[in-house]
């Protein structure tokens, strides 16, 4: 089996090689390009201890802000959130990734970090309960390849590129990650780490609109086996789960030789095959709004990279 997999991305990478895609793809690889985008992405999740105790926890992050650069094969966005002054509860928020452009492969590396949480719905003493202590740490990662050379995903999430016609692709992705969730309860320390891998089958079409415009939808279902270690005082868990998850996207922009702007909605949903006596699920839905600008690296920064490459390559 891993012989078979291994000869179909090798079969689709010598097929990507061999096709011209210059009419397709324009690169701005050699531009560096800087993004600013605000989303609505909010950091919420179901606790589900019994059939009995079921409640939501959520973190006053209203809004995301996130600064990135790319330039050639290395990509880097820093994401924070400043605090929402109508609630009293405080939050901190810190995303951190790091991406690998390699030809028609895609290497996603994330850090990302929450802690304090609220209550909702239920209000005590006219305010809602505070979980200051609740935080969640995760480090994430993704392989993706494009199938389709024809095809730029670097241009519906990076904007490092232009499509020019449309098209669409398969893009197999491999995703894994660690997750760590934590929390004091009467003076004792609850946490659950979760080690997952997944397999996602993610589809994008591109419609480009009199050459500046586009919309993107994709689908994204996968399958994936999720671990669990749950302690808390003398209590301990284990469970290995079978998940699936399925995220949908639009993506909608307008693009030129320097400037890019657009929006982008996404709706996240992940479930196990299983309920264990902690079990903590997010089903996230959001908004994006960024805008872009490219322009002509400084010869110094060419001159280290260029040197990078030499001795990547050797």
């Amino acid at each position: 089996m891993r012989v078979l997999f291994l000869q179909f991305f090798i079969c689709f990478t010598v097929i990507g090689y061999s096709q011209d895609n210059s009419s397709f793809i324009t690169s701005f690889k050699h531009k560096i390009m800087l993004k600013a985008n605000i989303n609505t992405q909010t950091e919420s999740y179901s606790i589900q201890k019994s059939d009995t105790e079921n409640f939501s926890l959520a973190a006053n992050t209203i809004f995301k802000f996130t600064a990135s650069a790319n330039y050639e094969f290395i990509g880097l966005s820093i994401g924070f959130s400043p605090k929402d002054r109508s609630l009293p509860y405080k939050s901190s928020f810190q995303d951190i990734t790091l991406r690998l452009f390699l030809n028609q492969w895609i290497q996603n590396m994330q850090y990302r970090r929450v802690r304090g949480f609220y209550r909702e719905g239920e209000i005590l003493n006219g305010q809602q309960e505070e979980f200051p202590d609740f935080k969640t740490t995760s480090w994430n990662g993704a392989t993706s390849f494009v199938i389709n050379p024809n095809f730029s995903l670097k241009h519906v999430l990076f904007n490092t590129e232009w499509q020019r016609k449309s098209t669409g692709s398969l893009i197999p992705t491999l995703r894994y990650g660690y997750q760590r969730f934590s929390d004091k309860i009467d003076g004792n320390k609850e946490a659950q780490n979760i080690y997952s891998i997944a397999l996602a089958s993610d589809y994008y079409y591109t419609w480009v609109i009199e050459n500046n415009w586009f919309v993107t939808p994709s689908v994204s279902p996968a399958i994936g086996i999720r671990y669990t270690d749950y302690n808390l005082a003398e209590v301990n868990e284990q469970n290995t789960l079978f998940t699936t998850a399925l995220n949908l996207g639009l993506y909608f922009g307008y693009t030129s030789e320097n400037i890019v702007a657009g929006a982008n909605f996404n709706f996240d949903s992940k479930a196990t095959n299983a309920k264990t006596k902690t079990n903590i699920i997010s089903d996230r839905s959001y908004a994006k709004l960024y805008f872009g600008y490219r322009f002509n690296a400084p010869k110094s920064l060419e001159r280290r990279v260029d040197w990078l490459k030499s001795k990547i390559k050797k």
